[in-house]
């Protein structure tokens, strides 16, 4: 986990290790705990000192709602994916009947030139 120190420690708690050092503030950068801040040892890379402690107490609540919203998020990419899906059909059989739309007017128009060569030989059969 990548971290950084606080910006500003008057904006946070001052709070001793197990072992009576100050502690330091740090924002970790991980997804699920973007904002949330923890404090740890300043001995900790030192002397191994493995003291840390969120400064807020919603750990699991942060969680529950990260991994909510992250459902959430898959549930609209997947309608979002079938929705493409839905448009893509859609135009495939818009295309489809334009084609056909086009056949059925040529037809249509043979047809009626068929039909008039019929009524113009129809006068001269009378006769």
């Amino acid at each position: 986990m990548s971290d950084s120190s606080c910006d500003s420690i008057s904006n946070s708690i001052m709070m001793t290790c197990f072992c009576g050092e100050l502690t330091r503030c740090f924002t970790p950068r991980t997804p699920l705990n973007l904002v949330r801040r923890f404090y740890r040892c300043s001995k900790s890379k030192i002397e191994n000192c493995e003291f840390w402690r969120w400064e807020d107490k919603s750990s699991e609540n942060s969680s529950i709602e990260a991994n909510l919203l992250m459902s959430k998020l898959e549930v609209a990419t997947l309608k979002m994916e079938n929705l493409r899906e839905s448009l893509n059909a859609v135009k495939i059989e818009r295309d489809n009947l334009k084609k056909k739309l086009e056949n059925l007017e040529s037809l249509n128009y043979f047809e009626v030139n068929k039909l008039r060569n019929l009524k113009a030989k129809v006068p001269k059969l009378k006769m």
